[in-house]
């Protein structure tokens, strides 16, 4: 009787795990250009994020995860007390700070239940160019093994984790920009 409760724990555990593969706090662009109130100076204008030139990324990733435009939402959520407009998919701006953010790496491998979900990572470039006048990079990534089991945890859930994270790792950085700085897990 004690091994079948204990089978139903875990049965109920492993589907409940599975259930939530998305991540349901991601700001959608739409959504965040009409909710958000700022309360600092100046406008941050956003170049829309891409992925590396180079860079192979799995369709499934592309199409699924959202990973170019919830990162620029993050990082509009985060800094929305830093300035008195953000503007997503911007053009290169001299009168603002223009923000330019490029994925650089992601997995690229497909992953299956008996050889492990591992941990996920992104890792991103960019670059913050001050009213026209200087320019300033930084390097960040950040990776997530999905917490408690995790690992039945899908693919753009855990890249989502990684992505609302180094929004606010970006964020933080725009506080005080230091060119060549490093941020979250690097």
């Amino acid at each position: 009787m004690k091994k079948l409760n204990l089978l139903a724990l875990f049965l109920m555990l492993f589907v409940t795990a599975c259930a939530n593969n998305s991540s349901s706090d991601a700001p959608s662009v739409e959504k965040a250009a009409e909710a958000v109130s700022y309360s600092g100076t100046g406008t941050l204008n956003i170049a829309p994020v891409i992925f590396a030139k180079d860079l192979q990324v799995r369709e499934a990733i592309r199409k699924e995860c959202q990973l170019l435009t919830k990162l620029s939402g993050f990082v509009q959520n985060y800094a929305q007390d830093q300035y008195a407009g953000i503007n997503l998919e911007a053009k290169r701006s001299t009168k603002s700070d223009f923000l330019t953010i490029e994925i650089v790496d992601v997995p690229q491998y497909k992953k299956n239940a008996w050889a492990g979900r591992g941990g996920q990572w992104v890792t991103i470039k960019g670059s913050l160019l001050r009213k026209g006048k200087k320019t300033l990079s930084f390097t960040a990534s950040r990776a997530s093994m999905g917490g408690f089991m995790g690992a039945y945890k899908g693919t753009c859930s855990l890249l989502g984790r990684c992505t609302k994270t180094l929004g606010k790792d970006v964020a933080e950085w725009l506080k005080n920009p230091v060119d060549g700085a490093t941020l979250g897990d690097m």
